[in-house]
């Protein structure tokens, strides 16, 4: 599939908002998951808005599924950028094969319906999709729709394969393409520290074996 036969709406511009980090608000637990690098845009995901996805992704091993992500881009008290992810909406109404993904007309006008139900608060603050057997990496594909529809600095991209028991998310680095980051954090209400710990065991069960290539 080319990149001129991809269907898609546009994607708003908004401001990023002030907030508190969640690594930083006594009423959440983080956990890393990977090893976030210094220089990483820090990307802060529910533990609720992980699990769904991961869930997404593990439904399907033949051929390529999707969606958006939703959270917000903020900034902190210094300045300094991140973003968090706090759900995420299916694609429902696609074209997709083993080794391509492609949202139509009809996905975004029914994220859009979604959406107008969840408050001005909510953005897309980009849009993940998996890789079954295939590893994690922007295909030509990906990286056009990131160019064209997820551009800003703070948008991202998560890449799940589902067969290899990988994920990663992608970044805009000024230095070309989204490039993978080093890692991201898991947060969630103090009372679920337990669950949030064991969610992130098993996903790093992936990231301690990558280590050994």
């Amino acid at each position: 599939m080319s990149v001129e036969e991809i269907e898609f709406g546009s994607v708003e511009t908004v401001r990023d908002a002030e907030r508190l980090r969640p690594d930083r608000d006594r009423r959440f637990a983080v956990v890393p998951c990977g090893v976030p690098a210094e220089d990483d845009l820090p990307i802060f995901v529910a533990l609720d808005a992980l699990r769904d996805m991961e869930a997404h992704a593990l439904s399907e091993a033949r051929v390529e599924l999707g969606g958006v992500l939703l959270g917000e881009s903020c900034e902190d008290d210094r300045g300094m950028a991140f973003v968090t992810i706090t759900d995420s909406l299916r694609a429902r109404h696609y074209e997709s094969t083993s080794g391509s993904f492609k949202f139509t007309h009809e996905t975004w006008a029914e994220f859009t319906r979604q959406r107008a139900g969840m408050g001005a608060g909510v953005q897309m603050v980009g849009w993940y999709h998996t890789h079954p057997n295939l590893g994690v990496f922007l295909s030509e594909l990906d990286r056009f729709i990131c160019a064209h529809f997820f551009s800003r600095p703070s948008d991202v991209a998560l890449v799940i394969d589902p067969c290899r028991q990988d994920r990663g998310f992608f970044q805009w680095s000024g230095l070309g393409p989204p490039q993978r980051t080093g890692g991201f954090y898991v947060f969630a209400p103090r009372h679920r520290t337990a669950e949030l710990k064991c969610l992130v065991a098993f996903l790093e069960l992936r990231w301690n074996a990558l280590s050994f290539f």
